[in-house]
């Protein structure tokens, strides 16, 4: 029993001290996930569960992507909530805006991509894409607001990580 104890006790300093990773593992995030928007990806680093530095084959950052949940997990579109992708250039300039797999109508869906939506916030930084104003797509204005509210939440949360 002492052992275990001892063992206990070292872990716990070491875990104060800095000396082992002792804490949660994150997630990862395979590279064929973020290919379609950073064709040079070669690696992805956890910062949190739903934030990612992508770099090349040298180590150059190429950008960041960023889940939408938990962060707006209570964002609410039509049927349910509107989790996204969003990616960020090396500039910290919005790339890409991609709604990830939910209950949405698909017909509702598809209206939103095809009425622009997704593309209101490329390149603009998150301080910009937070204070423009984008019209819902008339005839699926339930998803458009999920979309940008679960988009705000998002970002919201990403500026508070980065300060």
């Amino acid at each position: 029993m002492k052992t275990i104890h001892k063992f206990a006790g070292f872990f716990l300093l070491a875990a104060m001290l800095g000396l082992c990773n002792c804490g949660p593992k994150l997630p990862e995030l395979p590279v064929a996930e973020v290919k379609p928007y950073f064709a040079d990806a070669a690696k992805t680093k956890a910062i949190d569960t739903a934030f990612y530095e992508v770099k090349d084959a040298k180590g150059a950052k190429l950008g960041t992507v960023l889940y939408s949940s938990p962060y707006s997990d209570n964002v609410k579109g039509f049927n349910g909530p509107t989790p996204l992708l969003i990616a960020l250039d090396a500039d910290g300039r919005i790339k890409n805006v991609v709604l990830l797999e939910n209950q949405e109508t698909p017909n509702f869906a598809q209206r939103v991509v095809d009425g622009g939506l997704y593309e209101a916030w490329n390149g603009l930084t998150p301080d910009e894409a937070l204070n423009k104003e984008v019209d819902a797509v008339s005839g699926a204005t339930y998803t458009s607001n999920g979309v940008k509210k679960s988009l705000i939440a998002r970002l919201k949360a990403y500026q508070k990580q980065v300060k």
